[in-house]
């Protein structure tokens, strides 16, 4: 019997990862709701992926090694294959939990908003091959009109996003040119026309190896090259803040930062970022002392 539920389009981008390819395929295949496809797309795999998609009923995208562009290029062309209403996304390391579509679903037919997202669960691979999990809920207060605050934080992840289909389409889709933060931008781009809505439930879980050399995550200056773009992008929407969320812009990158010398082993660019987001909570401990003294 044909689902009466609207098509979502589950869109995963891989490359080389075929095993855990297989765990994000089968928590598509595991959601509890009922009308999803399943879009591979394979970012000139040279391992068994092509094998691994074979076993499922889902569309296989292969694109050849000299077409490839990079991960935006890839969900992009899973978007113009897909058929849902709804599109979600799925990094092959990454996998959802089998509520999460459902659940996004009724919330954004609910709320009548064009984004919704969720909590994730960290899964962490230590040094010693030890797996540790670390579970994020999303902030109460990024949700509802986003337009400013989307500029000041990250309030998700690819892997967590459930988008309508057509609102993709009409804010140019991911941008080609990014490497890194595409959800941020995506997101800034989409906050200026409806508000943002997220289920406050863990729903996904997020793979983070820092001996990956494969990730992404791991390479800090084109990750900086990528931040020094989106804020050239989007110049005319920063320089409407106020001083104090301009610095709060800032932040957001020094944390950042801090973050990735430490797993790139930058010591000293690790020491400079450390120190900069010391600074910006020193005028906040000031303050609360001397509230405490009144």
């Amino acid at each position: 019997m044909e689902s009466t539920k609207d098509l979502v389009s589950a869109i995963i981008t891989t490359h080389n990862r075929c095993v855990l390819l297989q765990r994000a395929i089968e928590s598509v295949f595991a959601q509890t709701y009922d009308n999803i496809e399943c879009i591979v797309v394979d970012d000139a795999s040279s391992d068994d992926t092509s094998k691994i998609c074979e076993q499922y009923n889902l569309n296989y995208i292969f694109i050849p090694k000299e077409e490839s562009k990079g991960g935006n290029y890839a969900r992009n062309l899973g978007i113009k294959a897909s058929k849902g209403k709804y599109c979600a996304f799925l990094d092959d390391d990454d996998y959802w939990l089998p509520e999460k579509i459902q659940k996004q679903v009724s919330l954004i037919e609910e709320m009548d908003c064009e984004l919704v997202y969720c909590g994730r669960r960290l899964e962490i691979i230590n040094k010693n091959g030890s797996i540790s999990y670390k579970d994020i809920l999303p902030s109460k207060n990024h949700c509802g009109d986003m337009h400013k605050q989307i500029l000041l934080t990250i309030c998700t992840t690819t892997t967590n996003i459930l988008t309508k289909r057509d609102a993709l389409f009409e804010v140019g889709l991911f941008d080609e040119n990014l490497k890194f933060w595409q959800e941020y931008e995506l997101t800034i781009r989409l906050a200026q026309r409806k508000s943002f809505y997220f289920v406050n439930d863990i729903l996904s879980v997020y793979r983070v190896d820092i001996q990956d050399s494969n990730r992404l995550t791991n390479k800090f200056f084109e990750w900086l090259d990528s931040v020094d773009y989106i804020h050239n992008k989007h110049k005319k929407l920063y320089s409407k803040l106020s001083f104090f969320d301009k610095l709060r812009v800032k932040y957001l990158v020094w944390q950042d930062a801090k973050a990735r010398c430490k797993t790139a082993n930058l010591k000293f660019r690790y020491i400079k970022y450390y120190c900069l987001t010391l600074l910006f909570h020193i005028p906040k401990q000031i303050r609360l002392l001397f509230m405490k003294r009144k």
